[in-house]
């Protein structure tokens, strides 16, 4: 009895943590693409300026939140990131507007499928 009670618990904190888990990369992810969004806004606007400002703040952020995504997270889909950010800020160093929208468009898929793994559904339990 006293094992199936301690399995319960361990149970329980492994989907609470799950849950707090997903609730934070929800934030990072929401983050993640309101500052692209901002970035996308600027090169539109042709303000390579302000976009490499608001890219240098992007790469900030998610330079604080590598190690917490890296310790869960797919080092596939960061390095994907990573790349595209670069590939971004030469595109947004050379004006290339064209270029650097098309980052920012591949950027914000990435930020929007960033907690897809990690939410506690049905299919990521099998």
């Amino acid at each position: 009895m006293k094992s199936f009670i301690t399995s319960l618990v361990i149970a329980a904190f492994i989907i609470a943590g799950s849950i707090f888990y997903g609730m934070h990369i929800d934030n990072v992810s929401s983050e993640l693409m309101t500052m692209n969004e901002r970035i996308t806004h600027e090169v539109e606007e042709a303000d390579f300026k302000g976009a490499k400002s608001a890219a240098d703040e992007l790469q900030s952020y998610f330079d604080k939140k590598r190690a917490l995504l890296g310790a869960t997270d797919n080092h596939e889909t960061l390095d994907k990131i990573e790349i595209n950010l670069q590939e971004l800020f030469s595109y947004i160093e050379g004006s290339q507007r064209t270029d650097a929208l098309s980052r920012c468009n591949v950027l914000g898929y990435l930020y929007k499928h960033l907690p897809r793994n990690y939410k506690l559904r049905f299919e990521n339990i099998l």
